[in-house]
């Protein structure tokens, strides 16, 4: 089951692991505190993560992390989508 957070709502937790599914290039201009950067591009990756913790995604504006989150649901992993973004989370939270 995947879990759905607005981005503006979320507060990390010790067995998060918070992944930023954006481009480096524009992972470089800016993230969420304590994300690492698993683009799109590198998919792969994703699949080497630990299953015991909580794996909490988000993309530009919450597409790609709502399909990346049910790739992810569907293959055992306990997964966060941040509905909303980046972008949702820069128009309200951004300081």
């Amino acid at each position: 089951m995947i879990q759905k957070i607005p981005v503006t709502q979320y507060f990390k937790k010790e067995n998060d692991i918070l992944v930023d599914l954006r481009e480096k290039t524009i992972f470089s201009f800016g993230t969420l505190h304590g994300a690492v950067n698993i683009p799109m591009s590198e998919i792969d990756k994703l699949y080497a993560l630990p299953y015991d913790k909580n794996i909490v995604l988000f993309c530009q504006h919450g597409d790609y992390s709502a399909e990346i989150a049910q790739l992810l649901s569907d293959n055992g992993f306990h997964v966060t989508d941040l509905t909303g973004g980046y972008m949702e989370w820069l128009l309200h939270c951004a300081k």
